[in-house]
């Protein structure tokens, strides 16, 4: 009775808590500046959602920075404003997830249209 509700519990501790599903998306883009502070930084993208994008990056950030980028995905170019939700220390650098705040409609519903086309992370 007991193992049983361990068992339920931890799979209830794993389910996926986001609204929309992440799909990969290993792809360089630019963040273009931190803060309104100039920055032309490139970083990894690791995976990607209508709602935001994480990312890896050799410079850390803090939750709560608001970051200018400009990606790319099926052919165009997406500039948007992402807010800075968690920072991890990984191999490779910082792994960094960031919610999209500021995109025009037609973006996000290029973003919203495309997403179902990368392989889900």
């Amino acid at each position: 009775m007991i193992e049983n509700f361990l068992d339920k519990k931890a799979t209830i501790l794993k389910k996926e808590k986001r609204a929309n599903k992440r799909y990969k998306y290993d792809y360089n883009f630019k963040i273009e500046s931190v803060n309104l502070k100039e920055i032309n930084l490139d970083v990894l993208g690791v995976n990607i959602s209508t709602n935001g994008i994480a990312f890896i990056s050799n410079i850390s950030f803090e939750k709560g920075d608001m970051l200018s980028i400009a990606f790319k995905f099926n052919n165009v170019t997406i500039p948007a404003i992402i807010k800075v939700q968690h920072v991890n220390i990984c191999d490779t650098g910082f792994f960094v997830g960031g919610e999209f705040i500021a995109m025009q409609n037609m973006y996000r519903e290029v973003l919203k249209r495309g997403c179902e086309t990368f392989s889900v992370k």
